[in-house]
This record gives C-alpha cells, structure tokens and sequence, in this order.
C-alpha cells in the first residue's frame, strides 16, 4: 500500500495518505473539500532505492553482511 505525498492547491498544506483505492478522494485535512495534486517524491519510484543525505543512491557505508 502506496503512501503519496499531496499538496493542497487552496492552502498549500503538504501532507502524506497512505492510498488503498487509487479510485479514492483525497482532501486536505485542514480545509476538507479542496483540490490536491499529487507531489513528486523520491519515494514514489519504483523500487526499494532511497535517496541519503549525498543524493546518491545506496547505502552510507553500512552492509547488511557481517563485517569480520
């Protein structure tokens, strides 16, 4: 289940929902009735990369393999 990232078009609020029906509403919830957009993030792509603190794809020196 897919978490978005959205902005609020009336407020500019940004706020993360976790989607379970991509047919579902998604409404601001500071200001219920108003139009989102949908934001691009690092998270959205597919894939289990993530983005550290270089902008670099990867890890930051640590393995999941023992070290020894």
């Amino acid at each position: 289940m897919p978490i978005y990232e959205y902005r609020c078009t009336s407020c500019g609020q940004v706020f993360e929902k976790l989607v379970l029906d991509r047919d579902a509403l998604i409404e601001c919830p500071s200001c219920p009735g108003a139009a989102v957009e949908k934001q691009f993030s690092a998270f959205s792509f597919k894939g289990e990369r993530k983005i550290i603190g270089s902008g670099t794809m990867g890890s930051a020196g640590s393995s999941c393999a023992p070290s020894g």
